[in-house]
């Protein structure tokens, strides 16, 4: 469900332009029901996944529901602008740069705050693994330092989804904006193609499950599949009944959640590129019902206050959440409070990672929202 707001969107992920009759877009702005909170849920649960309850692919899914949303949202922008250029509203090369400028406003400041700060910390308590890797931090291609050089997790390798997301902006937006419209549903479904192929290729010549999960050829699949939903989103469900739908892309997600549990009892061993697909499937299918029942309960419950806070910092809660577990793990004895060390951990580390996310949004990532507005409003206006 879609309702009217007149206030500028803080976190333009649950934001489109709505288009009208006319093929122009219109500077209308419509806020998305359960799209914050559906933000907040996925960060709580990456969070869970790496103190509670470890061992499951709850957090891996909640990553994969994020690059679906940021597809929706980016292909969608794209999409739109895309239609105001060949309505002659607008030119090539002002409405990238524009759309650059945006993405740069809204990312670039909090995840350079904290990669800086954690750089200054790391050779005291990390052993300066992050230190030693800092030009491909820099430059958002960690991803393939990790998969590819490193073949392990460190204390701020969960970025690499970040990363990942930087590298569908700077590839994407340019092609998006110069191809036409009426080719870019084609344009996505090639690229889904594209990655599965890559992906089954990999897969077929040995490369690590980290590389499998963390390159490009991964996450693309799963942004396509938003801009899909973006641009063609089905007013109902696409396949045989929504009731049967919905139950089938819950009775997946579930499995995949304790997927790796099945894998380490030697119960079920499946492809990487099958686990991805199943993935896609059941995300896009649960994207998609959201959207289309923005009076169902579950929505509602999404529009709670707390999950759309939660959704509202996430961008800085899913950063610090990880080298808070590490240093919490490092101060800390979680077996001296007599309950579960992973119990322990969450409860604490949850509650440290929301103040520094809220410090983060309030005295320092808003100032680059506002910014934000106020550019995207100049360059509306001329």
């Amino acid at each position: 469900m879609i309702t009217q707001t007149g206030q500028s969107p803080a976190l333009d992920a649950t934001y489109i332009f709505a288009p009208q009759a006319s093929p122009e877009i219109t500077a209308k702005i419509y806020r998305i029901r359960g799209l914050d909170g559906l933000r907040g849920l996925a960060a709580f649960a990456v969070i869970l996944h790496h103190s509670a309850i470890k061992g499951t692919d709850i957090g891996g899914l909640s990553v994969f529901l994020f690059f679906i949303m940021s597809g929706y949202l980016i292909t969608g922008i794209l999409h739109r602008t895309r239609v105001k250029i060949e309505t002659g509203d607008g030119a090539l090369t002002a409405q990238l740069k524009n759309f650059w400028v945006q993405r740069a406003l809204r990312i670039l400041p909090a995840y350079y705050l904290w990669l800086g700060l954690f750089l200054m910390i790391d050779p005291l308590y990390f052993g300066s693994k992050t230190l030693q890797d800092w030009p491909w931090y820099v430059s958002y291609v960690q991803n393939f330092s990790i998969s590819l050089i490193r073949d392990r997790w460190i204390e701020f390798s969960h970025t690499w989804s970040l990363a990942v997301e930087q590298q569908y902006y700077v590839f994407f937006a340019p092609l998006l904006l110069i191809l036409p419209v009426r080719q870019h549903v084609r344009f996505l479904w090639l690229t889904i193609a594209l990655c599965v192929f890559i992906s089954a290729v990999l897969s077929l010549y040995g490369v690590g499950a980290i590389a499998s999960y963390i390159l490009p050829s991964n996450g693309f699949m799963f942004m396509a599949a938003g801009g899909l939903i973006a641009i063609q989103r089905p007013s109902k469900m696409p396949y045989v009944h929504e009731k049967l739908s919905i139950i089938l892309a819950l009775t997946l997600f579930f499995t995949l959640i304790f997927y790796p549990i099945l894998e380490r009892t030697n119960w079920l061993h499946l492809p990487y590129i099958v686990v991805s697909i199943a993935s896609v499937i059941s995300l896009a299918t649960l994207m998609i019902w959201v959207l289309n029942n923005g009076s169902s309960k579950f929505v509602n419950l999404l529009e709670t206050k707390p999950l759309i806070y939660l959704g509202m910092v996430s961008y800085g809660l899913y950063i610090v959440h990880l080298p808070v577990g590490f240093l919490v793990e490092h101060f800390v004895k979680l077996d001296a409070f007599g309950i579960p060390a992973d119990i322990a951990e969450f409860l604490l580390v949850f509650p440290i990672s929301l103040v520094l996310a809220t410090a983060s949004y309030f005295l320092f990532e808003k100032r680059f929202l506002d910014f934000k507005t106020r550019f995207k409003n100049k360059h509306t206006q001329s």
